[in-house]
């Protein structure tokens, strides 16, 4: 995987502009066939979906899972995660303040100005999600569309755009385009929308290109991410990087505690100004 990409002109999905499309008949993918337990299950999720993620360990594996904790490095900052995979509550530790959703409320203590701006409720499990992926990507109440192969750089990939039935999340008009390289069926650039504040769904897409992965408890997950800037069909400047490091996985989840609002918390509503 190349890891230099700055200034790098990609022609990808949005508009059709200047990307060589391969017709998909063409193409043998020889680990599609293979699908998870209890297939019936996964049977709405396409096919290059399903091969992506046995190739970063598999559904059934990530979903023996009870608890994730990581430490992320972004922006000369370092936070740690604690996260119940089943309830998906969430615990993070930054040096000023901490960030904690009990099922209920996202809170964050001391309070909002400790954050420096921003929105907990937008934040609490935006590095969480583009972690998790492609395994979130196999949650409930998710739409799926295969668009056609596109070529990236002399590589050909795999193409599937994710959308949201109504009043999943915060953020359901959200859309994520997952590009797989067929070759070996890891995920490599995904294009993101966000639609939080607005609540508006749009085409205006950001990009993160997953340069290197690490195994973590049997799963291929990511160990270094890059967030760039994304307009008319090309990758621009890089804007962050992201670093994964003490990636754990426990069977068992954490206790409940563990997220419990302290009473001098202030909670964030759902569309908190950022």
């Amino acid at each position: 995987m190349k890891k230099n990409i700055i200034g790098l002109s990609m022609m990808l999905i949005i508009g059709n502009i200047g990307c060589q499309t391969q017709n998909k008949d063409t193409v043998v993918t020889e680990t599609t066939g293979e699908k998870p337990e209890n297939a019936a299950k996964y049977e709405h999720i396409p096919d290059e979906l399903l091969a992506g993620l046995k190739a970063h360990g598999g559904i059934d594996l990530w979903k023996k899972y009870g608890q994730l904790s990581y430490v992320l490095m972004k922006r000369g900052t370092t936070e740690q995660l604690v996260t119940d995979l089943h309830s998906r509550k969430v615990l993070l530790t930054l040096p000023d303040y901490k960030i904690g959703y009990d099922s209920k409320n996202v809170w964050i203590t001391p309070n909002k100005a400790a954050m420096g701006g921003g929105s907990p409720r937008f934040y609490h499990n935006l590095n969480f999600y583009f972690f998790a992926l492609p395994f979130v990507l196999a949650d409930p109440g998710i739409k799926y569309e295969v668009l056609p192969d596109r070529e990236i750089d002399e590589k050909v990939y795999d193409v599937v755009k994710i959308s949201f039935d109504e009043g999943v999340g915060d953020a359901s008009g959200d859309y994520y385009i997952a590009h797989f390289d067929q070759e070996t069926h890891q995920l490599y650039l995904l294009l993101y929308t966000v639609t939080y504040f607005s609540g508006e769904s749009n085409e205006n897409y950001n990009a993160i290109i997953y340069h290197e992965w690490q195994n973590a408890g049997g799963l291929l997950v990511p160990k270094l991410i890059k967030g760039y800037k994304y307009a008319a069909g090309e990758i621009g400047e890089q804007r962050y990087e992201a670093r994964f490091e003490h990636v754990v996985f426990e069977e068992n989840t954490p206790a409940p505690s563990l997220f419990a609002m302290p009473e001098n918390a202030e909670i964030d509503s759902l569309k908190a100004d950022a």
